[in-house]
């Protein structure tokens, strides 16, 4: 049943090329018919299925997360930024030095988490990075210790 629908989701190449679309709709064939059909109830089943407006906005907004800037010292005092959804998780990660770790913080532990902030969207948070990465290495160290004081 799969490879069938998957063939026939588009009803326009059962149509010669001479024929048009209209034609290829309306073709007197068993199996185009057939397939119609069981195009129809399975668009009506999954139809029955959708949520109502409401829930659906709520999962969509559910799905959105929050991301965090951080700052990361290593042994040989240089500085990283990044960023992620769970800093923890993140930090974790990069001490293991595993596949998922920064290769740039590979080999270079201990390493320190020195700041993090809440940014909001993904987006806010990649335009946050690049912002912190343009900044001078005293600057960097400012705002390391102007979030030390609060």
């Amino acid at each position: 049943m799969t490879d069938l629908v998957v063939e026939t989701a588009n009803p326009h190449h059962l149509a010669s090329p001479k024929q048009g679309a209209s034609q290829a709709q309306t073709s007197n064939k068993p199996e185009a018919v057939a397939v119609e059909q069981a195009l129809d109830s399975e668009q009506a089943v999954t139809s029955d299925q959708a949520f109502p407006l409401d829930q659906a906005v709520t999962a969509e907004i559910v799905q959105a997360s929050v991301w965090y800037l951080y700052l990361i010292r290593c042994a040989n005092g240089h500085l990283y930024t990044g960023i992620t959804t769970d800093v923890t998780r993140r930090f974790n990660e990069h001490q293991s030095n595993g596949p998922k770790a920064a290769k740039y913080l590979r080999g270079k532990g201990p390493l320190t988490l020195m700041y993090q902030e809440q940014v909001g969207t993904r987006s806010d948070a990649l335009k946050r990075e690049i912002a912190v990465k343009k900044l001078s290495r005293a600057q960097k160290l400012a705002l390391i210790e102007s979030a030390e004081q609060r």
